[in-house]
């Protein structure tokens, strides 16, 4: 690969960059830099060696990551016999894949998918119009069965995480976070292959708020599905409420509300739905998490 190439893709692209590599390797000049740049040489990335004229070695750093560099023996002699039979050399293939890839990944970037935000939120509402406040739970889980089955078939889920995105904030008033908000969110991140975050507040504060982090798509699909279930659970709540009538204090009954409301979010989330995703994607997610959000993990 060629020398500027590499400087960029281990010392970033940012100004600075060439100073960093000679900081590096003290022993090459800025003007020795400066020539082999402008004669676009090439350096070996897995032994730091300079193309001839230069017969120069550098130093690699430990953490360099060069996509492509790393070939095996096995894909070595892949490569050459393609080439055979393409009649180019394998240097000449190697490098047309790179370009080709470079040229995806350069239209993959202008070109990003539009997140359908608002279709999803009308398929989260439309599987769960049919549900009130006199539901039961065999209710929900079949309203998320189908859910899922149709966000799936739309191809609005996916299995692994091959890049992090973030929810909006969700915010759930303080005390129903305490007794149904918090279990729905965590279910609900477990169901669609997110991890849930809980973003502390000052105590006082009234309101709770829930942020998911994960596939955009599915960052989507758990915000909306935590948000209506939250709401119908609150009105589910409200009914049960006015139904016990007067016979002790609030605070009586909004303990027994409450209670009642958590025992039936628990029914709920016992549902068996689950998306997949691997050890590797929960751990991308958390990586993720301990880096943004380290606060909340205390």
């Amino acid at each position: 690969m060629k020398l500027i190439d590499y400087i960029e893709a281990v010392y970033g692209c940012d100004r600075g960059n060439k100073a960093a590599f000679l900081k590096a390797n003290p022993r090459i000049l800025p003007q020795e830099l400066s020539r082999w740049l402008k004669a676009q040489l090439k350096i070996n990335p897995l032994t730091g060696e300079i193309y001839k004229p230069v017969s120069r070695i550098v130093s690699i750093p430990d953490n360099a990551v060069l996509p492509g560099a790393l070939l095996s023996d096995w894909h070595h002699t892949q490569l050459h016999e393609l080439a055979k039979t393409q009649n180019i050399s394998p240097q000449q293939l190697f490098e047309s894949w790179l370009t080709q890839e470079d040229l995806r990944q350069r239209t993959h970037l202008h070109s990003p998918k539009i997140l359908p935000e608002q279709e999803i939120a009308s398929l989260v509402s439309q599987h769960f119009a049919t549900l009130t406040p006199d539901s039961e739970v065999p209710d929900y889980h079949l309203a998320l069965s189908a859910l899922m089955r149709t966000l799936m078939d739309k191809d609005y889920l996916t299995y692994h995480v091959s890049s992090v995105a973030e929810s909006e904030r969700l915010t759930i008033p303080r005390t129903a976070y305490y007794w149904y908000g918090g279990a729905i969110a965590k279910r609900v991140a477990q169901m669609f292959g997110t991890y849930d975050v809980y973003l502390w507040h000052e105590y006082l504060q009234p309101n709770s708020e829930v942020v998911f982090i994960g596939e955009a798509q599915n960052v989507v699909v758990s915000y909306f599905v935590c948000q209506q279930l939250c709401r119908l659970i609150k009105q589910m709540r409200s009914q049960y409420r006015k139904q016990q009538g007067s016979w002790g204090t609030r605070t009586q009954l909004d303990d027994i509300a409450n209670e009642y409301a958590s025992r039936f979010v628990r029914g709920i989330m016992e549902s068996p739905l689950y998306i997949g995703g691997g050890e590797a994607d929960f751990a991308r997610l958390f990586t993720y998490v301990e880096r943004r959000y380290a606060y909340t993990l205390r």
